[in-house]
């Protein structure tokens, strides 16, 4: 008795899981096949063809523009400031005079010198004529002649003492702003005004030594600055250091910019680009087209294909591409995709390899982003 319970128990047990089993495996087919026979989203997205383009590839530095000539002029000699020849910012020729300090005193000693000179010289005349009739000795005309040379020399570093008491413009520039006033006593290298040549800058940069073998004496360099956003300015390269830091491993390089309009100005920051020599064209895609990922970088290659009703439609097909520079929103491709290929640039994030695309005449987001802008 106990036994056919045990039987009827069992064989009910089978068929309650059996029947949950079944009713199981029924659902998890029903799914795979609702989701085998469900037609296949249509993505929207932009393209693009890659292009074979002359590839021109450029070297990018940071610099710090400096005047050809550049100095803080200050005096050599201590002294009262009797005049100021000149106005802050004021354009001036090499040698204009623009600061006179006092040479009173100077000048006293100088006649007194001059006064003591002419004595000498008279003297020394005066034996030379006596030296010829044998009444002088020649002893007593060489003590003479000597005595003039000493007085001469006095009478030179006088001049040339009140000559440093005039300060001149060194070299052709525009000036800047006033550091002393008059009546001032002013010391030895006391700053008085600065003076700038912009009539040609300098820019100083360092750029890799791996880059050296590209760089060379008269190649165009072409600039930017803040200071004047979308101008760019074109000079060439004047020198390049022959030391390698060892530290750094930079290479210290200056470049020659012309500055007619005087835009430019001493102390700017400056971004520098130096053109490589074009090489061999290349392939080239939109950067917005790759996908970066540490497996291996990839992209949306459109194709079309025959569909099941016999129209063509269009299949995303990821790729594995080798990349190579960047310039200009511009990527190279150095394998994976070939020139005339038609590549994704945007709705790429929703893509798997073989999903069907539409291909629209503009990018949406751009769209949308221009839509909300009143």
């Amino acid at each position: 008795m106990k036994a056919k319970r045990m039987i009827i128990m069992l064989a009910g047990s089978a068929i309650v899981f059996g029947g949950v089993f079944g009713f199981v495996a029924f659902k998890n087919h029903m799914i795979k096949q609702f989701f085998a026979t469900m037609p296949k989203p249509v993505i929207s997205v932009t393209t693009a063809k890659a292009q074979m383009v002359d590839w021109r590839v450029v070297v990018p530095a940071v610099g710090t523009l400096q005047a050809v000539n550049g100095v803080d002029i200050s005096g050599s000699v201590a002294g009262l400031v009797k005049a100021i020849s000149f106005e802050s910012g004021q354009d001036v020729k090499r040698g204009q005079v623009l600061v006179q300090l006092d040479t009173d005193v100077e000048m006293g000693d100088l006649r007194s010198a001059q006064a003591e000179l002419g004595l000498a010289k008279t003297s020394h005349d005066r034996n030379m004529k006596l030296v010829r009739s044998d009444t002088v000795s020649v002893a007593a005309l060489e003590k003479t002649e000597a005595e003039l040379k000493v007085k001469q020399a006095k009478v030179g570093g006088l001049q040339a003492q009140i000559a440093k008491k005039t300060i001149a413009a060194p070299f052709d520039g525009r000036l800047g702003v006033r550091k002393i006033d008059l009546g001032q006593y002013v010391q030895p290298g006391q700053m008085v005004v600065n003076l700038q040549d912009l009539s040609l800058m300098l820019c100083d940069f360092t750029v890799s030594q791996k880059d050296l073998s590209l760089l060379g004496i008269g190649q165009t360099v072409r600039m930017t600055t803040d200071a004047w956003p979308g101008v760019t300015f074109e000079g060439q390269v004047a020198a390049i250091e022959p030391l390698v830091d060892a530290k750094t491993g930079m290479v210290s390089v200056q470049a020659r910019f012309p500055n007619a309009e005087g835009r430019l100005r001493p102390g700017m920051f400056a971004r520098i680009e130096i053109e490589r020599p074009a090489g061999a064209p290349v392939v080239t895609v939109p950067g917005s087209a790759v996908a970066y990922n540490l497996h291996g970088d990839a992209v949306f290659v459109v194709k079309e294909e025959a569909g099941a009703d016999g129209k063509t439609v269009s299949k995303a097909e990821r790729v594995v591409v080798s990349l190579g520079e960047r310039k200009d929103g511009l990527v190279v491709i150095k394998s994976g995709v070939a020139a005339g290929d038609v590549v994704v640039t945007s709705g790429q994030v929703k893509l798997e390899h073989g999903s069907l695309i539409h291909v629209a005449a503009s990018d949406p987001l751009k769209t949308a982003a221009a839509g909300t802008v009143q």
